[in-house]
C-alpha cells in the first residue's frame, strides 16, 4: 500500500510540475544591461487626411433619391441639348444664407512604424555573442514629440494596428490585450490573461497576441506594446491619430450664375456668396514638419534552449536599449487649405480683391478650381463693355488697389493660381 501511496504521489507531482510550466515563461532570467544597437525603428510614413474644403451648397448628388429624380426630369425638359443638360447636372442650386463657419484645422495623422531587430547569424556560435533565431523585442515604447511652436496640437487616438489585429481606440488613452477567439477571430479585451493547466505553449499564444496602451497629450503620443508567449514585436505597426492647427479667419466665395435659358450664352453671375472658413495659421509654417522619435525596448535574448520553441525552458537574458531620430512628419502643403485665386505672378503675387463697402476690402479666393475658373471665363466675356469696371451688384472688384476692367484682365495676362 505504501509503495502504491509513493507512486500516485510521484504521479501528482510529474503532472503538477508540467502543469505549471505552461504559466513559465523562461528557465531562468537576469539583466545584462544596455545595448541601443540591438533594435531600430525608422517612421516608414505619415501622411494627413480630412478637412476638406465641404462648403455649405446644394447640387444633385446631395439631395435625397426623390429629390434627384424630379430635378432631373425638370432639367431634362428645360435643356434638351445634352451638352447644356449635363452642365447643369453639376451646378449649385441653393446656398445656405446662415451657413455655419467651416473649420478646416483638423485633420488626421497615418503614421507607419517599421521596427526590426539585428540578425546577425554570423554570430550563432560564438558562446558570447547576443544573437539567438529565438531572440524577440519583448516590450518597446514608441514616442512622438512635435514641437509646440508650430499652433499644432494631438487630440485623440483613431486606430492601431499591428499583423495580430486592429483595433479601435478613439480616446484619449487606452489599454488592451489584442486576443484571438475560439472561432479564430481578432478580438480585443481588457488586461488580464486565461490559466491554463495545459503544456502545450500554443494554446497560451491563442489566447493572447499583444498587450497594447497608449496616452496622449498636446504634443506628445506615446505607445506601449508587449509581446505575450512566443511574440516578437519586429514589423510594421500602424497608429492613427487627430490633430488640430491653430485656426485663422479666412472669407472664401462662391460665384453663383444664372440659367442661360435657351439664348445659349455663357450663363450671368448673379452674387458672390462668401462664407466664413477657418483654416490653420499659417505666421511662420514650416515647409516640413519634423518630430522627434524616440523608442524604448526591452530585447530577449535566449542563452540556451533555443532549438526548441517553447519558452518555459529558456535560459533568457535582458537587454534594456534607446533609439532617437528626427523624422520629417509632413509637408506644409499637406495641411493648406486648396484655395484658388486670379491674379499674376510675373511682379510679385497679386490676386483681385472684393470691395464690400468702403472699409472693407477681401481676396477673391475660391474653394477649388471650378469656381475660379468659371468666374474667369465670365470676367472675359467678349460681349461685356472692355473699358468698363466690373462691379458684382454694387460691390467693386480690385486689383493692385485699381478698379478691373475686361481688358486689363487679358492685358495682364490673369490666370488662375493657387492661394498657398
Amino acid at each position: 500500500m505504501r509503495k502504491y501511496y509513493l507512486l500516485l504521489t510521484g504521479a501528482l507531482l510529474v503532472l503538477l510540475s508540467s502543469g505549471c510550466t505552461s504559466v513559465k515563461r523562461f528557465k531562468s532570467a537576469k539583466y545584462q544591461g544596455t545595448d541601443h544597437t540591438l533594435v531600430d525603428v525608422e517612421l516608414f510614413s505619415s501622411g494627413l487626411t480630412g478637412s476638406e474644403a465641404d462648403l455649405p451648397d446644394k447640387h444633385l448628388w446631395n439631395l435625397s433619391a426623390s429629390a434627384q429624380t424630379r430635378l432631373i426630369q425638370a432639367l431634362d425638359e428645360r435643356y434638351p441639348d445634352n451638352e447644356q443638360f449635363m452642365d447643369a447636372l453639376g451646378k449649385a442650386y441653393l446656398v445656405n444664407e446662415d451657413a455655419p463657419v467651416v473649420d478646416l484645422t483638423r485633420k488626421d495623422l497615418r503614421m507607419v512604424f517599421a521596427i526590426s531587430k539585428e540578425r546577425d547569424y554570423a554570430r550563432l556560435n560564438d558562446a558570447t555573442g547576443r544573437f539567438s533565431p529565438a531572440d524577440r523585442i519583448e516590450y518597446l515604447e514608441i514616442s512622438l514629440e512635435i514641437p509646440d511652436q508650430h499652433h499644432l496640437k494631438f487630440t485623440e487616438w483613431n486606430r492601431y494596428v499591428t499583423e495580430y489585429g486592429e483595433i479601435e481606440i478613439a480616446d484619449v488613452s487606452f489599454s488592451r490585450s489584442v486576443n484571438l477567439d475560439a472561432g479564430g477571430n481578432l478580438g480585443e479585451s481588457d488586461l488580464g490573461g486565461k490559466f491554463s493547466l495545459n503544456r502545450d505553449e500554443k494554446q497560451m499564444v491563442s489566447e493572447r497576441y499583444l498587450k497594447l496602451n497608449g496616452r496622449i497629450s498636446d504634443h506628445r503620443v506615446v505607445i506601449e506594446e508587449e509581446g505575450t508567449r512566443e511574440i516578437d514585436l519586429t514589423g510594421n505597426v500602424t497608429a492613427e491619430v487627430s490633430m488640430k492647427f491653430g485656426g485663422f479667419p479666412e472669407i472664401v466665395v462662391i460665384p453663383l450664375f444664372s440659367d442661360a435659358g435657351d439664348r445659349g450664352g455663357p450663363a450671368e453671375l448673379t452674387a458672390l456668396k462668401l462664407v466664413d472658413v477657418l483654416v490653420p495659421a499659417m505666421e511662420n509654417a514650416p515647409d516640413t514638419l519634423f518630430a522627434l522619435l524616440t523608442m524604448d525596448y526591452i530585447y530577449r535574448h535566449v542563452q540556451s534552449g533555443w532549438l526548441t520553441y517553447a519558452e518555459w525552458d529558456d535560459q533568457v537574458e535582458y537587454y534594456r536599449g534607446s533609439v532617437q531620430k528626427k523624422v520629417s512628419l509632413f509637408l506644409g502643403q499637406d495641411y493648406l487649405p486648396p484655395f484658388y485665386c486670379i491674379g499674376s505672378d510675373q511682379e510679385g503675387k497679386e490676386a483681385l480683391k472684393y470691395r464690400k463697402n468702403p472699409q472693407r476690402e477681401y481676396l477673391l479666393q475660391f474653394r477649388d478650381y471650378r469656381d475660379a475658373s468659371r468666374f474667369l471665363e465670365w470676367l472675359q466675356n467678349p460681349l461685356r463693355e472692355q473699358n468698363k469696371p466690373v462691379f458684382i451688384g454694387s460691390n467693386e472688384l480690385l486689383y493692385r488697389g485699381d478698379p478691373i476692367t475686361p481688358d486689363r484682365v487679358l492685358g495682364d495676362q490673369l490666370k488662375v493660381m493657387p492661394v498657398y
